[in-house]
């Protein structure tokens, strides 16, 4: 295995510089196209205080029990699928900061998983969404997490309009 491959097997997990960030802030992962505004905000603002970005992907696996071959094909293919668009993201992100993300691939439910990573990490210290015009998952959560699963977040959550323009970030920064 090349040293790429292995540094993006670790999901970055062992960059000496994310582990020391004293704030990590969680994106939950999409296709770029789809938080474009978020992720220009959540850059913006890790470079101005010196914060780590975390990306979470969370796989929602439909059950196969008793189709162990099928089960272990499909969340393959989904592990990769999951790996393409958080490295777009952290591509995305590295065209305009120095900051290699952390990565954390989970499988399960999407909110109770966020909830969990958020949890077993210290360093998270915020959530950050994509707005209305988002994608339906980052929709999803916000409805959850601005709704009955506030109670559950044991940081911010923050969410970015979709109609904030870039300039406009620029200017809180």
């Amino acid at each position: 295995m090349s040293e790429e491959d292995e540094e993006k097997e670790k999901g970055y997990l062992g960059d000496v510089e994310v582990q020391r960030a004293h704030n990590v802030f969680l994106i939950v992962s999409d296709k770029v196209e789809n938080c474009e505004k978020l992720l220009y905000f959540v850059m913006r603002y890790a470079k101005k205080i010196g914060a780590g970005i975390g990306i979470v992907h969370v796989a929602e696996l439909p059950e196969y029990q008793h189709w162990n071959n099928i089960e272990e094909q499909i969340r393959a293919e989904m592990r990769s699928a999951a790996e393409a668009e958080v490295y777009a993201l952290a591509d995305r992100l590295a065209e305009h900061v120095d900051i290699k993300p952390v990565f954390y691939f989970k499988e399960g439910d999407l909110a109770a998983e966020i909830v969990k990573t958020i949890k077993e990490d210290d360093a998270i210290t915020g959530l950050f969404l994509s707005g209305r015009g988002a994608s339906s998952r980052q929709e999803e959560m916000i409805k959850h997490f601005a709704g009955k699963g506030m109670d559950q977040l044991v940081v911010p959550l923050t969410i970015i309009p979709e109609h904030l323009e870039l300039n406009a970030i620029d200017e809180l920064f």
